[in-house]
């Protein structure tokens, strides 16, 4: 290496030098560190399950309690959620095992309140050993046989074991609207409907403040599937590929893409304020406050202030505010003359019955403490 070249390294290496932290701070304890590490992720996991749980419940109580609405779209379920070791990755069973109880066979993870998995006596960590008298080698199997068990509309016996004692309990399935709801790991706050299903995002989990809050957006969806709106959209931008794109394409040899466009966005937010009146009805049904629906729109409205008096697909988040407001007016109405919470749809005659459970309150949990970022996930849990 030349002298000038070897110069100017060492001249480099000084100045990286002086440039270091002077300050004494303290020394990183590896074990220290490690626990740390581990306490955190406990944390993490913990704060998953808690998002999850308010996902199921309240999910629970928005499709048990509207079967009846749902048309012929309807299921049978027991609200029972199963995991099992496998899973997880081998380095966060030992985790999964300590926090969640997990072991090898089928565990059960969730019977949310007033589900028949629950009626039934059943509790997170229970080991499944039997199911209709079946021993199931995994939770698929276990899960497959409690399916055959509801399709044929049979009750479902199991036994299982807690804290080595064998208990047999039989699960009741009942009704529910044969809308499944699942969870998305992304952290954009949004949920959303495809027909057959509700997505709702784990940003749109962070941002909810309480359980009526998420029946809100749960109910609002449900909406966009029962009134058949992903359908109808359909149906309007195929029209619009018929009657605009394709003869300017033949014309021009040039889709435009336009007509799919304009189909698409034809009456899209007639659409959300019908998905926002019916949705209330659905929440109001499932026995949660209405009056913390509107208020969404509001802290909405703080992430974006343009969405205040601008609307594009949807409307503006003042008339959405306006809107749902007078539909909990028009609810609170029919509660106090006694009517049936049913919406009011063209063509519909309204019942004379009065409501029966649907305007109980349903068990809620304790909000918890603000937790970590999430770094291990719960895999997909669809409940039977």
């Amino acid at each position: 290496m030349s002298c000038p070249r070897l110069l100017a390294c060492v001249l480099g290496a000084l100045f990286l030098c002086s440039c270091a932290p002077q300050a004494n701070v303290p020394q990183v304890d590896t074990a220290s560190a490690d626990a740390e590490a581990k306490y955190q992720q406990t944390l993490v996991l913990r704060d998953s399950v808690e998002k999850l749980d308010r996902l199921n419940r309240v999910a629970w109580n928005i499709r048990a309690r509207n079967a009846e609405l749902c048309g012929d779209v309807v299921t049978r379920g027991t609200g029972l959620t199963l995991l099992e070791l496998d899973d997880y990755a081998k380095e966060k069973r030992d985790l999964a095992r300590e926090v969640l109880g997990l072991t090898t066979p089928p565990t059960v993870f969730q019977a949310p309140p007033g589900s028949p998995a629950e009626q039934a006596g059943l509790k997170r960590g229970d080991i499944v050993r039997l199911v209709g008298g079946v021993k199931p080698e995994n939770k698929k199997q276990a899960r497959e046989l409690i399916a055959a068990a509801v399709k044929k509309g049979e009750d479902v016996p199991i036994e299982v074991e807690r804290a080595g004692e064998h208990l047999a309990l039989v699960i009741k399935p009942v009704s529910l609207c044969d809308y499944p709801i699942v969870l998305d790991q992304s952290e954009v706050v949004n949920a959303y409907a495809d027909g057959s299903k509700i997505i709702v995002n784990r940003g749109m989990l962070k941002f909810v403040q309480s359980d009526d809050e998420l029946a809100g957006i749960l109910g609002h969806e449900m909406a966009h599937n029962t009134r058949k709106h992903i359908r109808d959209m359909q149906v309007n931008s195929t029209l619009g590929r018929l009657l605009i794109d394709l003869p300017v394409t033949v014309f021009t040899g040039v889709n435009p893409n336009l007509g799919w466009q304009l189909g698409r966005a034809m009456y899209s937010q007639e659409y959300e304020f019908e998905a926002d009146y019916v949705g209330l009805y659905y929440t109001a049904r499932a026995g949660y406050d209405t009056r913390c629906v509107p208020e969404i729109w509001r802290r909405m409205a703080l992430d974006n202030p343009k969405g205040i008096t601008m609307g594009s697909t949807h409307p503006s988040t003042s008339k959405r505010y306006v809107a749902l407001d007078a539909g909990v007016a028009e609810i609170n109405a029919k509660r106090a003359a006694g009517q049936p919470l049913r919406p009011e749809i063209k063509g519909e005659t309204q019942p004379a019955a009065p409501q029966q459970a649907e305007v109980q309150t349903p068990q809620t949990q304790p909000k918890a403490e603000p937790q970590a970022p999430q770094v291990i996930s719960i895999p997909e849990a669809i409940p039977q």
